[in-house]
């Protein structure tokens, strides 16, 4: 008898979670999830396609494999992160341009600042392998930090306090689509 009471509630629990949105799953929807995509995503999307064409993806991932490969798959295993997202980030941050700089003052390979990678151990940011450990090991950080890919990458475009403060106002469409560059790009990445 004690079964059946526990298999009853069970039932009705089970029940009362699947009800309210039993009608929109059974048209491919869900009361929680409405689209898929927001606008912000849809043209983050539309702006990594127009950013790049497949070739020319598969030439700057041709070049970092040449180049870097070895020394990425290396300094990957050693911080515990994977090689494919340094490479995507290495291609997306600089086009594989070892002397490549933003306006905020981000350089090399992997786009990194003076002060973050004084913060990493390494002074000679400028050095092709110093720049890729340095910002190997702060995205190590960041995935530890925010304990998932897309929000790492997120701050290792805008920085982790940026990143908390868009947690809670939202994410603008500039770091969607370095989001989605990374995204498209691990997808040619070996």
């Amino acid at each position: 008898m004690q079964k059946l009471l526990i298999l009853f509630f069970v039932a009705i629990t089970i029940t009362l979670l699947i009800a309210p949105n039993y009608e929109n799953r059974l048209r491919g929807e869900s009361s929680l999830y409405q689209k898929v995509y927001s606008k912000t995503v849809e043209e983050a999307i539309g702006k990594s396609i127009l950013w790049a064409s497949d070739e020319q993806i598969r030439r700057l991932v041709n070049t970092v494999e040449r180049k870097y490969g070895s020394e990425i798959k290396q300094i990957s295993k050693k911080y515990y992160t994977s090689s494919k997202d340094i490479k995507a980030i290495t291609i997306v941050e600089s086009l594989t341009d070892e002397e490549a700089e933003s306006s905020g003052g981000a350089v090399g390979l992997m786009g990194v600042k003076r002060t973050t990678g004084m913060d990493m151990g390494f002074n000679d940011i400028e050095h092709p392998i110093n720049n890729l450990k340095a910002g190997t090991k702060y995205y190590k950080m960041l995935l530890k930090k925010f304990k998932d890919r897309d929000l790492a990458l997120a701050a290792y475009n805008l920085g982790p306090c940026e990143v908390e403060n868009r947690l809670i106002n939202g994410f603008n469409p500039e770091t969607m689509d370095y989001i989605w560059k990374i995204r498209r790009v691990r997808q040619f990445v070996m």
